[in-house]
């Protein structure tokens, strides 16, 4: 596909201008290729993944954390090893953070959440979604409640297990049963506070600070934490998987962490 049509269509999609993001989100290292043919998709920009980018022989890398993130002022250390890495193998660079974590068909929150809806097989009438709150006029994060309640029991294992994630369960308050949860992505304990104020029974996110769940612990806020990785790692999978079905991209995907 044409590089130029490809970039406009990512931008259009994931609406990267309706986003204030500390991410430069959209295409951070350009390339003297026209045509995309091999994308390389993963959480992370880093060497070793260029590495292996590199050895695949890819024109694109798609990442949901890219090189660039709006504080840079010179382009020297690790930015400028990986930015090298992509100039001297023709390989464009396309990162895309909060619009990913946002979007409303292959993002991270509302995947998760839907997650939840097909493990318990609810129907429609037996839950509500709406929009948790705004950064900076934005919609990332929602929350779900359930019509009737779920034992704490059932979430955990089975969910950890269908989605392959790390369970830290911290039931601060002692629940045995849910019936509202909250999806934040990113580092978000700090919005215990809010998550409390809305009666919301857990709270999701992805990392937490030891200041954060003393407070979490205070507002007896059962708090699910399950890894930044862990949780995104499946989201830029969607998408490569869209661009795959709608324009024949062949797509690679590397899942390591460290």
């Amino acid at each position: 596909m044409n590089k130029l049509e490809l970039v406009k269509y990512l931008d259009e999609y994931l609406q990267i201008d309706n986003f204030q993001d500390s991410s430069k989100n959209g295409l951070q290292v350009d390339s003297e290729k026209i045509e995309i043919k091999k994308i390389w998709y993963s959480v992370d920009a880093s060497t070793y993944i260029f590495d292996k980018a590199i050895e695949e022989k890819v024109d694109m890398v798609l990442s949901h954390h890219g090189i660039f993130w709006g504080h840079e002022s010179v382009l020297t250390g690790i930015p400028f090893r990986r930015t090298r890495q992509l100039l001297n193998n023709d390989i464009a660079l396309y990162a895309v953070h909060l619009p990913l974590d946002a979007h409303r068909e292959v993002g991270n929150n509302v995947g998760l959440m839907h997650a939840f809806i097909n493990m318990f097989w609810l129907q429609d009438w037996e839950y509500k979604v709406e929009n948790f709150w705004e950064y900076h006029g934005s919609t990332i994060w929602f929350w779900l409640r359930f019509k009737n309640k779920i034992h704490i029991s059932n979430m955990v294992t089975p969910y950890a297990e269908m989605m392959q994630l790390n369970k830290r369960l911290y039931n601060f308050w002692n629940k045995e049963y849910f019936s509202s949860i909250a999806f934040v992505s990113g580092w978000a304990l700090s919005s215990a506070w809010d998550a409390n104020k809305e009666w919301y029974d857990v709270l999701l996110t992805w990392e937490w600070a030891h200041q954060d769940m003393i407070l979490a612990k205070e507002l007896w806020q059962t708090v699910l934490i399950w890894g930044h990785y862990e949780t995104e790692k499946i989201w830029p999978k969607l998408l490569a998987y869209h661009l795959r079905d709608k324009f024949g991209i062949e797509i690679v995907y590397l899942d390591e962490k460290y």
